[in-house]
């Protein structure tokens, strides 16, 4: 079997989208209904099923990829990753007192929410006692753990006490930190496990125009009342934003050729897709943005709490049948990209730059004390297992454990679409069987991986390593997300995880290491020796994998839009999945109007409906119809032999046509007659003249006739035309 069936398959097809766009796409690519030179357009590989839940707080309360986490909702501050800039957004700015048990934040002066009411203290202090009520809520942990009480100093200033100290309380406030502040004025004496908040009422540039559910798509209006236009900060120049689920590969590659699509999502749309796109569509239309993203793609999580994967050892066999390398060389999100051997990127994520160091001396101790490298060995994965008593008991290829079951794994993926993690699954269950594991693999929608891993129905699952850490540059945040306070049995709903993938893994002495950390400054001397221990724990129990860097290929239309980042002026990190896409919707201007020319042509033979040039639908036409469509368009049928600038001979004008060659034979043979009657000696020279005279008249009145049938032939067309 050839474990990269799918992926070559795809690959193979994808290089020949180009060979299928030159005929006419049976599949009608999906009209946007509002004008697209006003529009961005976005996609997602996330099925909608949430279309009216604003709700943060509860298990499929708001909908991945609708738009609402980009272009609606707002954060307090940012970090601008690609530059290093910190952006204090509705904040101006925070402080420690009393021994980081004293946090003050303070409000902006001037930020509003969509409907008018001012954003102030009020709603932050009303957000941390609702979480402080239920805890149970997302983002409680942080309350219950962390706050003593809060209070409202004025309107633009709220005092935090906290229970311990803690240096990095301001980072829950920033960009995915983890405390989503809502509106005392909209959510007040509402259930908050209940609340939809719909149409969501936030502080971001679009509010909610409609949602349409029949097609997968999610439309957002600007603001113009945007507390941030008023201030001078941002002004996004599209009138629109529009969240759609992606369609199959032919028609997204189509809809991006046309500038049906602005956006696509780098994780489905591939590098393949990308060199079709730059192949098919007209200088300067396809931007590049080429970024590596700070999270590892591998194994997000390996169930701890299912045996044999609560072994150390088993979970290091699994490490050793991955093929970095050879993974690295396919990868199929981008030109190229590299190994990974440690949980965070490098080199690009300069972040965690001080910590590689760490990460190397870690490396080298596990492998004195327990002989185990991060390196592709399926012999020593072989020796591991032997070791255990994991053999072949019974000569079926399946290794047994001690007590006679077969070893079967099943490997949690998102789907074939999301091709730069589907091939790690593929891969690894061909490896995994080569050294007599029975591995399956199962491949979900986005939403359903994200909802069995947090259950942990799953096995092993195939992902990213995204922790909060990236976001910080500290790594007692990825550290966090394994703490024993987030575990739950099988079956019930845990908390943490990396990328939400909890592992269910349990270790008091990491959980004690944590809490110190989280009392410390990073740069506190006394932190640097437990940074390294819980590093060498982490990587030691090995309850998650990294196996290649995950580098992306933003890719954005030009067709109506300029400004985009790129490689040589990325002013922001490009992704339009990530909330800070509303600074690239403020930088991006409208580009120069392309004048489209309109031309009418005559259809010869039935035409499907189609999407034009100017974004427009158009047909189904029938033969024989006279319509007005782009030029570039009509160039095109006329190519294909589908239409035509002349008319078409209409069967009334054949049966005319062989009418007047009828006449013309018929004149021309009485015209010979009469010359020859006058050559004869016995006629009259009187005979003569009349019969010269007779064919004159013949002549004319056969002329006369083949004028005015001419005339009802041109009436004929002219009705046609005038239909």
């Amino acid at each position: 079997m050839n474990i990269y069936k799918n992926v070559t398959f795809l690959s193979i097809w994808l290089l020949l989208i180009p060979l299928i766009m030159s005929f006419p796409i049976s599949a009608t690519p999906q009209e946007i209904p509002v004008p697209l030179e006003e529009t961005v357009v976005v996609e997602t590989d996330t099925l909608y099923t949430v279309f009216d839940s604003a709700n943060p707080f509860i298990p499929m309360g708001t909908q991945w990829g609708s738009g609402w986490h980009q272009v609606c909702n707002e954060w307090d501050w940012y970090i601008n990753y690609a530059t290093g800039e910190i952006i204090y957004w509705r904040i101006t700015g925070w402080e420690y007192k009393d021994g980081y048990t004293k946090f003050i934040i303070h409000v902006r002066k001037g930020v509003e929410w969509n409907d008018g009411h001012p954003y102030t203290a009020r709603d932050i202090v009303f957000t941390i006692n609702l979480l402080k009520k239920y805890p149970e809520l997302s983002g409680g942990w942080i309350v219950e753990e962390w706050v003593e009480k809060a209070e409202v100093v004025d309107d633009y200033t709220a005092v935090i006490h906290l229970k311990k100290p803690n240096p990095r309380f301001h980072h829950f406030f920033r960009m995915w930190g983890g405390l989503t502040i809502v509106a005392e004025h909209v959510w007040k004496d509402k259930d908050p496990k209940k609340f939809k908040n719909w149409p969501p009422v936030e502080t971001g540039p679009y509010k909610l125009y409609k949602v349409l559910p029949d097609l997968k798509m999610f439309i957002w209006i600007k603001n113009e009342n945007y507390w941030a236009k008023k201030l001078g900060l941002l002004d996004p120049a599209p009138k629109y934003v529009v969240y759609r689920y992606a369609p199959p590969p032919d028609i997204d590659l189509a809809d991006f050729v046309k500038g049906i699509v602005t956006a696509p999502l780098p994780h489905i749309f591939t590098w393949d897709m990308i060199k079709a796109a730059r192949a098919l569509a007209p200088p300067g239309e396809v931007v590049l943005a080429p970024f590596l993203d700070a999270c590892p793609g591998g194994i997000s999580a390996i169930n701890c709490a299912k045996y044999p994967l609560n072994i150390t050892e088993f979970r290091w066999a699994i490490s050793y049948v991955l093929d970095r390398e050879k993974l690295a060389k396919l990868y199929p999100a981008a030109e190229k990209t590299d190994p990974c051997y440690i949980p965070w990127a490098v080199p690009g994520w300069r972040i965690f730059d001080k910590y590689k160091p760490m990460a190397e001396r870690v490396l080298r101790r596990i492998e004195e004390e327990y002989g185990f490298k991060v390196e592709y060995n399926p012999e020593k994965a072989k020796e591991i297992l032997d070791k255990l008593g994991f053999v072949d008991r019974d000569g079926d290829g399946i290794r047994e454990t001690p007590d006679g079951k077969p070893i079967r794994l099943e490997i949690l993926t998102r789907p074939p679409a999301v091709l730069k993690e589907y091939y790690v699954g593929v891969e690894l269950v061909e490896a995994l069987k080569k050294i007599g594991i029975d591995a399956t693999i199962k491949a979900v929608d986005p939403a359903m991986w994200h909802e069995l891993t947090a259950l942990g129905h799953y096995d092993i699952a195939v992902g990213v390593l995204c922790t909060p850490a990236w976001l910080t540059g500290d790594l007692v945040d990825m550290f966090n997300v394994v703490h024993s306070k987030f575990y739950a049995p099988i079956g019930e709903r845990a908390m943490g995880g990396i990328h939400g993938a909890n592992p269910r893994y349990v270790n008091p002495e990491l959980d004690a290491i944590i809490d110190k950390l989280w009392t410390l400054h990073p740069e506190d001397p006394k932190a640097a020796e437990l940074y390294e221990k819980a590093l060498y724990i982490w990587i030691r129990d090995l309850f998650c994998i990294p196996v290649v860097e995950t580098a992306f290929v933003q890719v954005f239309s030009g067709k109506y839009w300029t400004g985009w980042p790129t490689e040589v002026d990325m002013y922001t990190v490009p992704y339009q999945w990530w909330p800070n896409f509303i600074f690239v919707l403020g930088k991006i201007r409208p580009r120069a109007p392309v004048v489209i020319e309109y031309v009418s042509v005559w259809i010869v033979k039935d035409v499907p409906a189609f999407t034009g040039a100017d974004g427009k639908t158009y047909g189904p036409f029938k033969a024989g119809e006279y319509v007005t469509i782009p030029k570039e368009d009509a160039e095109r049928l006329i190519k294909e032999g589908l239409a035509s600038y002349k008319p078409p001979v209409p069967a009334e004008l054949k049966v005319i046509a062989e009418t007047v060659t009828k006449i013309r034979e018929d004149l021309a043979k009485i015209t010979e007659e009469m010359k020859e009657l006058a050559r004869k000696p016995e006629v009259s020279e009187v005979a003569a003249a009349v019969a010269a005279l007779s064919g004159a008249v013949y002549a004319a009145l056969a002329l006369s006739l083949i004028t005015l049938i001419a005339v009802i032939a041109m009436g004929i067309l002219l009705l046609r035309k005038i239909k």
